[in-house]
């Protein structure tokens, strides 16, 4: 594996087999350390991206693809497909285990609503180790904060929804267009849904609980 992942300026990037775009690639390139999941590690050695770990147990590719994945590979790590976690997990597992500051996850989210919601709980694992971690695709950019996040104004993804992790989170919203003070999101409600930055930037304060900070689009971003 190339010796990048104590480079603080760079991070981790994790691809997973969901949704992808050639766009994402120079994002992908830009990681001090790449890590292919299943699919996705065939994803990035088709684009000429050889990664630095491969991980999963790669019932998604054939045997040919998956020894060319094998061979692109800095390390190769093949599981059972009868575990107890995804193999986004297993990648997220690894990731940690570098202890970088910041890991960007692509392909995380796609077709299955039930894999794009267990990436969004990853996220809540990076967070619980101080790792700040975010789900990127051309419509959607989601991270998690639990104290304070400054955001600029990014017309390629203009609408920000801060939504509850578990039942409640207070929040106070600061240059939006519907700012909030101290202002309890419940879950169940859609209170934190769409809204836009008025002006360059904004702060999203979190008094209590942890908020999903969901910036999106309804055009497809390269």
């Amino acid at each position: 594996m190339k010796n990048r992942a104590s480079e603080q300026s760079k991070y981790i990037a994790i691809v997973a087999g969901g949704t992808l775009d050639l766009s994402l690639l120079p994002h992908i390139r830009a990681a001090a350390v790449v890590i292919g999941v299943d699919r996705g590690a065939l994803w990035l050695v088709r684009h000429g991206v050889s990664p630095d770990v491969s991980i999963g147990d790669f019932d998604s590719v054939t045997l040919r693809e998956k020894k060319r994945i094998h061979n692109a590979s800095g390390i190769y790590m093949e599981y059972q497909p009868e575990k107890d976690a995804t193999d986004l997990e297993l990648a997220i597992d690894h990731a940690i285990s570098l202890k970088p500051k910041h890991v960007m996850l692509f392909g995380a989210l796609g077709r299955r609503f039930d894999h794009a919601m267990g990436a969004v709980h990853m996220l809540l694992r990076l967070e619980s180790h101080n790792i700040y971690g975010v789900i990127v695709d051309n419509f959607s950019k989601i991270n998690i904060v639990r104290r304070q996040q400054r955001l600029l104004r990014n017309a390629s993804y203009p609408y920000v929804s801060v939504i509850p992790v578990a039942s409640t989170v207070t929040v106070t919203l600061k240059g939006f267009v519907y700012d909030l003070i101290r202002k309890p999101l419940h879950a169940g409600t859609s209170l934190g849904i769409s809204n836009e930055i008025s002006g360059k930037s904004a702060i999203i304060d979190v008094h209590r609980g942890l908020a999903i900070v969901i910036r999106s689009t309804d055009v497809f971003v390269r």
